[in-house]
């Protein structure tokens, strides 16, 4: 009889917090502006990185004199 009596009263204390819908568009778009920012801001750099690692590469591999 106890454990039911304690199984509906935790049921009575849930309702209320499952009953509460939380909106995180908000939060979701400015992460997502966030991440797209940075990420535009990256690819150049990482290019740039890239290109010069294959040049000195291919320097190194034809330029031996």
């Amino acid at each position: 009889m106890k454990k039911k009596v304690l199984a509906v009263a935790m049921t009575g204390m849930l309702l209320p917090v499952m009953a509460h819908a939380v909106d995180y568009t908000a939060a979701a778009t400015a992460a997502t502006t966030e991440v797209n920012s940075a990420v535009a801001a990256a690819i150049p750099v990482g290019i740039l990185v890239l290109a010069a690692t294959i040049g000195w590469r291919l320097f190194k591999r034809f330029a031996r004199g």
